[in-house]
């Protein structure tokens, strides 16, 4: 019997302890998880990720190279990289990104972007070095004001594009 009351006690501590946390700190941040295997390796697909909600980033705060953030796009929330920042000019050469016409350099620019011209069903029968693709040539211009420009880790299977700095929903703090 007393076990069970000391065991009774300790889970309503923890409990308390919860609460109080969520309450000090609950409204800041936010426990979500990745969608999809664009942000691989980084983030695996159902990885839990740890966001500051952008309300309670400092009002002058915009995202830097290299964030990762969480915006709604499509419907959906997506983890992207921070890649091209307000005025930089960005453009993508047979797969490979660039800023300011500098090859842009990161852990992950090794993998290019690609337009697969087959259907992964067809694919997966095949060895990998006779998949047929093609390397991405897009001119996406200067990153207008307000905006900053993002991509996945996992470039070759990635959703990328603008997006409005008042649309991110938070930074990834771990």
């Amino acid at each position: 019997m007393k076990i069970k009351e000391s065991s009774f006690k300790a889970l309503r501590f923890l409990a308390l302890c919860l609460l109080v946390m969520y309450l000090m700190f609950g409204h800041q941040y936010k426990v979500t998880y990745n969608h999809g295997e664009s942000m691989v390796p980084t983030f695996s697909d159902g990885a839990w990720i740890y966001v500051q909600k952008r309300n309670y980033l400092s009002r002058e705060w915009t995202p830097s190279k290299l964030d990762i953030i969480v915006v709604r796009a499509d419907g959906e929330d997506l983890t992207k990289r921070v890649v091209g920042l307000e005025g930089d000019l960005v453009h993508i050469k047979y797969g490979k990104i660039y800023v300011n016409d500098k090859v842009y350099k990161d852990p992950f620019s090794g993998i290019h972007i690609t337009f697969w011209i087959e259907d992964e069903e067809i694919r997966n029968k095949k060895p990998k070095n006779e998949w047929l693709f093609l390397n991405v040539n897009q001119d996406i211009g200067v990153v207008p004001k307000g905006h900053v420009w993002v991509i996945g880790d996992n470039r070759s299977m990635s959703w990328y594009g603008m997006v409005k700095v008042e649309d991110i929903k938070g930074l990834v703090i771990f």
